[in-house]
């Protein structure tokens, strides 16, 4: 374990290794001059710039990477180590970044609602997961505010990053802009589980900041990364790092490490032992009508909007300021609540309607999928423009007014949009994603067909609930012809051909409120025109799948998958080939998806969309990204010809009703050949076995040398030829016959240099030695073991 944070035996080339503390860590940047340098003993300095990136890692244009990962605490494997869930972790840092703007600032623009910019990061072990993530744990900049975040899935959930098992925690955001130029230490102590005894404490410059107690991470391994690790962003960065030390188990509890600043306890704990917005939370209250006056006998419909669907057992209320209660109507598994108050002669008169409260009598409840109860506190809301005058309990009389003379057709009588609002109302929505839109009517509205808004990134959101009430709900699922906008708006209101929404009076409603544009919701489409796979125009037909048990009117519709080569061959070493693969349907509306199952650890697929790469036995790619066109890369180091069978299944999924249709399983069988460029074969038959000859290397300059080293080849060649007769009537023979002995060389390494030969023979005609490793053994032991390691995930 590192408890020095000494540096040695620096490198900076992508893919080697140094020591921190006596722990190794592989190099993981663009591989420039400036990418990693070490100033002194005790510290690294990372500079990155738009476009550099960790090629070997994978990484795609949208990402910048300029980091070290820790190869060696832990449990090892092929690609490195980890820690086991469960385990202390005990991590401490001196961490500057460099002014990079004006006056001595410090300029990034990544921040939560864009992107992405993490210097130090404890990320999971996706091998063994089956899926890309994002870190159980992250220090982070938001613009120019350090930030810790958080990430868990329960046991049994799916981790990635578009699925609705992930929960996602902002535990701190610094109140004060980082300082250019300044050292800030940063102590973690941490145990990553969800399955109990999970926690997360860190302390800035001796103050902590976050005390976290529950579920973190995905019940995986983890390993620490630290550096440089954003979105790509055009201005160029430079961040500090000394003292960085890690510890696990009973050391890691109260590590301060090496130049560390000693705690102080916060006297109020920013975060309390109940998880910091786990629960859904609600994220606005609104009303319709939302300004005027409601006099008596009046109807007023209130949503609440929340973080996420939430399940409505019994009946919630709300208590209201002028005395009266709204009781809940409808939303149960969407995003969205409805109220409804009617305002009585006992209610109070006054001059801002407000929500004071959520009321849960005995048997109600609001919860997500998971069975958390949501947090209310959000659903305090005052309308400002909205009035109560109740009817007094004992009205006075009053004198019968003269008949008003009335227009044929009474004015503003039509119901009207008082309101309109998304859900999610802010962040990114990329492909794939649904977005639940209500508009609220000034009264109950009656719906009839299926009216759709037009949004100005091309797409629709249709009609899917609502009628009787006076609020509609719209829902959209971002396409892969959508454009991207900044800003998402509602540009219109359609009714086609037998439909319409209006009051029970038959009044149709005014819709010019609905145009709405929301500045905080970001569209990320696919590309209207992606790049078309080798799938061939006219598909080879699928075998007939068996026969689904189905309802008689399907409410989702099975993809159909095709295989343009069910048998691939690829080199490994970063070889490259076309998967071949694509998906249709004939349902727009349905969210369909490929799950591709068997991909060993050594290969890894990346879709043209976005340049999203997938590793894991088991992985779920959208749509979009299979047919924007999908490349298998093996990183196979060996000297055999492993098989991988690739089992790939297409499933539809309808939103409204949540029922999947799925498509006949397929198989690709990828086969990792040999490289033909390091061998020489000699092909045999059985009835006349043909024998290998080595030929023999030139004399060496020194008389004793050269007569040891003949000597030695020749005896080599014996063995070679006993075994070439035995092994007459096997598979081709193939070993390397580059045998260059070097001048003057001792007796030890003639010896050592005909082994090797041996061993090479061997390994192409038994295929049970790795020739590649062989040679790499017997000319650079020290190196074997970290030219074998196959490249991991990022």
């Amino acid at each position: 374990m590192d408890t020095t944070g000494t540096i040695t035996n620096f490198k900076t080339t992508p893919g080697t290794y140094f020591l921190i503390g006596g722990d190794s860590y592989e190099v993981e940047t663009e591989g420039r001059s400036y990418s990693i340098t070490n100033p002194d003993p005790q510290t690294l300095r990372f500079e990155l710039r738009q476009g550099e990136n960790w090629a070997a890692g994978a990484d795609g244009s949208y990402v910048d990477r300029s980091e070290i990962q820790n190869a060696s605490t832990g449990v090892k494997t092929s690609w490195g180590a980890y820690m086991p869930a469960g385990t202390p972790i005990g991590i401490d840092y001196q961490l500057m970044v460099e002014a990079n703007g004006p006056n001595g600032s410090f300029v990034n623009t990544q921040n939560s609602s864009n992107g992405w910019f993490i210097v130090g990061q404890m990320h999971n072990d996706d091998v063994t997961g089956g899926v890309g993530t994002s870190p159980p744990f992250a220090v982070q900049m938001d613009g120019d505010h350090l930030q810790i975040v958080a990430r868990y899935v329960l046991p049994g959930g799916n981790p990635s990053n578009s699925s609705s098992d992930l929960h996602m925690m902002t535990l701190w955001t610094d109140p004060n802009p980082i300082v250019p130029g300044r050292y800030y230490d940063i102590n973690i102590q941490s145990n990553v589980s969800n399955s109990g005894g999970g926690y997360l404490d860190v302390s800035i410059d001796g103050k902590q900041v976050v005390d976290y107690s529950g579920p973190l991470g995905y019940g995986d391994g983890t390993y620490w990364e630290y550096g440089i690790y954003r979105s790509t962003a055009p201005e160029t960065t430079a961040v500090d790092f000394r003292n960085m030390t890690l510890v696990t188990g009973s050391q890691a509890i109260g590590w301060q490490g090496a130049g560390g600043t000693a705690p102080t306890t916060p006297t109020t704990p920013t975060s309390p032992t109940t998880p910091v917005n786990l629960a859904p939370t609600v994220t606005q209250a609104s009303a319709s009508p939302g300004t005027g006056i409601a006099d008596n006998g009046d109807t007023i419909t209130m949503t609440l909007g929340f973080s996420e669907a939430v399940t409505v057992t019994g009946t919630p209320t709300l208590s209201l300021n002028d005395g009266a209660t709204a009781t809940y109507v409808g939303g149960s598994g969407t995003s969205a609540l409805t109220f409804k108050t009617t305002v009585a002669p006992t209610d109070k008169d006054t001059s801002a309607l407000a929500i004071t409260g959520v009321n849960l009598a005995s048997g109600a409840s609001i919860k997500d999928t998971s069975g958390l109860a949501a947090n209310l506190s959000g659903a305090v809301k005052t309308f400002t423009g909205l009035q109560i005058d109740a009817t007094p309990t004992t009205p006075t009389s009053p004198t019968t007014p003269t008949t008003p003379t009335a227009p044929t057709t009474p004015v503003n009588l039509a119901p009207t949009v008082t309101q309109a609002s998304a859900s999610p109302g802010t962040g990114i929505a990329d492909n794939g994603d649904t977005i639940t839109m209500t508009l609220g009517f000034s009264e109950a509205v009656t719906v009839t067909g299926t009216p759709t808004l037009s949004l100005n990134d091309g797409g629709k959101a249709t009609y899917v609930s609502g009628s009787g009430t006076s609020s509609l709900i719209f829902k959209n699922t971002v396409a892969s012809t959508d454009q991207d906008t900044s800003a998402l708006a509602i540009t219109g209101v359609n009714l086609p051909t037998g439909a319409s929404i209006k009051d029970s009076g038959g009044l149709a409603a005014n819709l010019s409120g609905a145009v709405e544009t929301f500045s905080g919701l970001q569209i990320d489409a696919t590309p209207a025109t992606p790049t078309s796979p080798t799938t061939p125009t006219s598909p080879t037909t699928p075998t007939t799948p068996t026969t689904p048990t189905t309802p008689t009117a399907p409410s989702a519709i099975a993809p159909v998958l095709t295989v343009a080569d069910d048998s691939l061959k690829v080199y490994g070493r970063g070889g490259t080939v076309d998967l071949g693969v694509g998906v249709t349907t004939t349902d727009p509306n349905d969210n369909v998806t490929v799950n591709i199952r068997g991909l060993p650890k050594y290969e890894s697929i990346t879709s043209a969309l976005d340049g999203q790469t997938f590793r894991g036995r088991d992985i779920t790619l959208t749509a979009a990204q299979v047919e924007s066109g999908l490349t298998l890369t093996s990183n196979y180091r060996g000297g055999g010809h492993p098989v991988a069978e690739l089992s790939l299944t297409a499933s539809a999924k309808d939103p409204v009703t949540g029922a999947v249709a799925t498509a006949a399983p397929q198989t690709i069988i990828v086969t990792d050949p040999r490289p033909a460029a390091t061998t020489t074969t000699t092909t045999t038959t059985t009835t006349s076995p043909q024998t290998t000859s080595v030929t023999s290397p030139p004399a060496s300059t020194s008389t004793s040398a050269g007569f040891l080293a003949n000597q030695g080849f020749e005896r080599l060649q014996q063995h070679v030829g006993s075994f070439t007769s035995t092994l007459a009537t096997g598979r081709p023979q193939a070993f390397v016959a580059d045998p260059q002995l070097a001048t003057g060389t001792t007796t030890a390494s003639l010896a050592s240099q005909s082994f090797a030969l041996l061993n090479q023979y061997l390994a192409g005609n038994t295929g049970r030695v790795d020739s590649g490793q062989i040679v790499s053994a017997v000319s650079q032991a020290a190196g074997w073991a970290q030219d074998a390691i196959l490249t991991r995930p990022h």
